[in-house]
């Protein structure tokens, strides 16, 4: 089974309706499958509210979709297996966020797949651009 690290912008075209295609509803129909293996750190749930909350303050997302959306993300929640950082991970993980010049949440990503020597499933440019330099695969979509 395909194991990997599940970035929250790939998340984000499950929620943000204009941001969906063929590649990310095929990958949310093989994780409810349980045929793909995500990982994620835990800052994950997070961003995914934090991606549901800024939806509905820019009228991306109007307030009475939320709740069938936090269904949406609830139906793979728990098939993402969920990293806890330990505050030497964090700590490690700033190491990562300091020479790499990304944030500390996009290092999370980038120091959890590292260290758990799997590849990184993100849209974000910058970290696309910042994994390769950091020792990380990245995975296609399109091969999920």
């Amino acid at each position: 089974m395909t194991a990997f690290v599940l970035d929250a912008s790939v998340t984000a075209a499950w929620l943000l309706p204009d941001e969906a295609s063929e590649h990310t509803r095929r990958l949310y129909a093989r994780i409810r499958r349980d045929e793909v293996e995500p990982q994620a750190p835990d800052l994950w749930q997070w961003e995914c509210v934090n991606i549901l909350a800024n939806g509905v303050r820019r009228g991306r997302i109007p307030p009475s979709a939320v709740e069938g959306l936090w269904s949406v993300l609830e139906a793979v929640r728990h098939r993402v297996d969920l990293h806890a950082l330990a505050p030497a991970q964090h700590k490690a993980s700033m190491g990562v966020a300091m020479d790499a010049g990304l944030s500390a949440y996009d290092a999370g990503y980038v120091w959890l797949a590292r260290s758990l020597n799997l590849p990184l499933l993100t849209f974000d440019r910058k970290l696309m651009e910042a994994a390769p330099a950091c020792g990380v695969k990245l995975v296609d979509i399109a091969t999920l």
